[in-house]
């Protein structure tokens, strides 16, 4: 299979980006970096959701990322980072037709 990439897309900076679908290994190669606890599991699953959005941008400007993905909203501006989050979430995500089929097996599967 595949793996789908979305773009270019342009940020309200003018600057300009192309992003893939995630993979399981994404997060998985993410979660060994961020020790997690129960004093911060909050805050490190959003920086683990965070990590993984920022490791599936493949270009901006033209140019390959570099797979740093710790750092690479460092210097971006908040519109940009709050509109490519929004824009991946809805590109990625599960949408509601499909969280609806969910919803129907899981009921089938609670039924049985």
């Amino acid at each position: 299979m595949e793996n789908r990439i979305f773009g270019p897309l342009t940020l309200p900076s003018g600057k300009e980006i192309k992003f893939r679908e995630p993979l399981g290994i994404d997060r998985s190669s993410v979660m060994q970096f961020v020790n997690i606890s129960e004093d911060n599991i909050i805050n490190n699953a959003l920086l683990i959701d965070e990590y993984v959005s920022a490791k599936c941008i493949t270009e901006i400007d033209g140019a390959p990322t570099t797979g740093e993905y710790k750092t690479l909203f460092d210097n971006w501006k908040s519109s940009d980072i709050l509109f490519y989050k929004r824009v991946y979430e809805k590109c990625v995500g599960i949408g509601t037709d499909l969280q609806e089929e969910a919803d129907k097996a899981a009921d089938f599967l609670l039924k049985n």
